[in-house]
């Protein structure tokens, strides 16, 4: 009886996604066709632009839909409806929401060449960087540097933001369900607001090498919306003229095909930037490093590899270092070794060195890529038994980083090991035993464990996966279960800090 009383007042809270989705086409038509502003409304309401912008910023697959010709429902058709304002009529979108709205058109061109573009980058970085330090967003110990608001927290969550965005990824083109893949996108990029709200201070860097990452796995449309909607946030949290928001929109005006080598200058400055503000030796400045490598160096010569990460472990102090950044660079130094022995026609000598590396200073991520290296190696050999084995044990390391983002990528490697081998039906298990942890990919937020116990403020965080509203099957997925909890931390935040 309610549900019909509301109706009959035409009383709505929320918009739809396919009523947002006939707004975006009747929007782009008009302005096509006659270059006009417009009013929308819905089922007679007026749709207020603030509305309609915190809605698009939630729903990034909307652009996806949009280009891919998507027909919208046929009650938003008709629900649906636009006019022209009247002369006298404030308009519904001022110049600089307008601009909000439009995140589907392309960025103009830009008559700058590239050199001047990547200069630009660089210049914008350096102030966004030194902005940060100098004004005390970003606190910084002997050994750790961290968000003054958020502690480690916004860190840890971007990490598990954009490995979300990277599983979601490598599941495109393999036969997953559409409504999976959008809902493995959506909770990331819903929960990179909250990241830019709070930015930790290697963001830029690291959504970067995600960029690369995606462009090399033959990705580049999600990269493309990742950088928008990077861009777009930015301009919307902190103005036009914020050094973030121009970082961004300057490297949206790179034209794509050169905006890899543009992310490559600015990957490489970053390691300059953080060795300069942190010194070689920051535990900080190496992650940035780690970053830089993984999206640059990694295609490298393998024997280079080597050499470049053992000068960089030449200028770190063993004693005073971070063990868990410490590990990661002797793993990365082991595995360059590794290539290069297998290049040089020695896998035997590739596989001493991995099985030498004592597993137990590894964390469970990178021991579960040590395994799959493993695994690969002894299939080459011929040893099809120790190589399941070795691909086995790197789903069980992937499980113990309580990351579904990381078990579905040990899956991928076992059921690509099964088809490799001729085992149709050990794959398809693999296979959907991969589609129903990306199924079930929950929520993503982060919280901060108490901090009157005077430990460190730094290790004093963690990420927590949260399911609300889900279960095995994806049709029942409530989209606001994230907002509402992050709400609801947000608040109990708020009466802590002023009881």
């Amino acid at each position: 009886m309610y549900k019909r009383q509301l109706a009959s007042w035409n009383a709505f809270k929320n918009l739809r996604f396919d009523e947002v989705l006939q707004i975006l086409r009747l929007k782009r038509q008009r302005e096509a066709e006659h270059n006009k502003g417009s009013v929308f409304f819905v089922r007679d309401r007026k749709v207020e632009i603030d509305s309609l912008q915190i809605y698009i910023s939630r729903n990034p697959s909307l652009y996806s839909m949009l280009e891919s010709g998507k027909e919208p429902h046929s009650d938003a058709v008709r629900d649906v409806s636009c006019r022209t304002p009247a002369p006298m009529e404030s308009p519904s979108d001022p110049p600089e929401e307008q601009e909000m709205l439009n995140q589907e058109k392309a960025p103009e061109a830009v008559s700058k060449p590239t050199s001047e573009l990547h200069n630009d980058l660089v210049q914008l970085l350096r102030t966004y960087v030194s902005e940060g330090f100098d004004s005390g967003t970003w606190v910084r110990s002997a050994s750790q540097c961290w968000s003054s608001k958020g502690h480690r927290g916004p860190a840890e969550l971007l990490k598990s933001v954009l490995d979300r965005c990277m599983t979601a990824a490598l599941s495109v083109g393999r036969q997953v369900e559409p409504v999976a893949i959008r809902h493995a996108l959506d909770s990331p990029f819903s929960q990179l607001i909250r990241v830019f709200k709070n930015p930790p201070p290697e963001m830029i860097p690291r959504v970067l090498c995600i960029a690369a990452r995606l462009e090399l796995i033959g990705r580049g449309e999600i990269q493309a919306i990742l950088l928008k909607f990077c861009s777009d946030l930015a301009r919307a949290l902190y103005g036009p003229d914020h050094s973030l928001s121009m970082f961004w929109q300057t490297l949206l005006s790179v034209p794509p095909a050169e905006r890899n080598r543009a992310i490559v200058v600015i990957l490489t400055q970053c390691v300059s930037v953080f060795d300069e503000h942190l010194g070689v030796g920051h535990s900080l400045s190496t992650e940035v490093y780690l970053l830089y490598f993984d999206s640059v160096e990694r295609q490298t010569d393998p024997k280079a590899q080597a050499e470049n990460i053992a000068c960089r472990l030449s200028k770190l102090d063993e004693k005073s270092a971070d063990h868990s950044v410490l590990a990661m660079l002797k793993f990365e130094h082991a595995l360059a070794t590794c290539k290069a022995d297998l290049a040089d026609g020695k896998p035997d000598k590739a596989e001493d060195v991995l099985s030498q590396l004592d597993a137990t200073i590894l964390s469970p991520r990178d021991n579960s890529f040590r395994c799959v290296w493993l695994g690969y190696i002894r299939w080459m050999r011929g040893e099809t038994t120790a190589a399941e084995k070795a691909y086995k044990d790197s789903v069980q390391a992937a499980k113990l980083t309580g990351s579904r983002d990381c078990v579905c990528e040990a899956l991928f490697q076992l059921e690509t090991f099964y088809l490799h081998i001729q085992e149709p039906l050990q794959a398809e298990g693999i296979r959907a035993e991969r589609l129903n942890a990306l199924r079930r990919l929950g929520a993503i937020t982060w919280v901060d464990q108490d901090l009157s116990s005077g430990k460190e403020s730094e290790t004093s965080s963690k990420v927590t996966i949260i399911r609300i509203g889900s279960d095995t099957s994806s049709e029942t997925w409530d989209p606001s279960a994230s907002t509402i909890i992050l709400e609801y931390h947000d608040l109990c935040n708020q009466e802590a800090a002023d009881v």
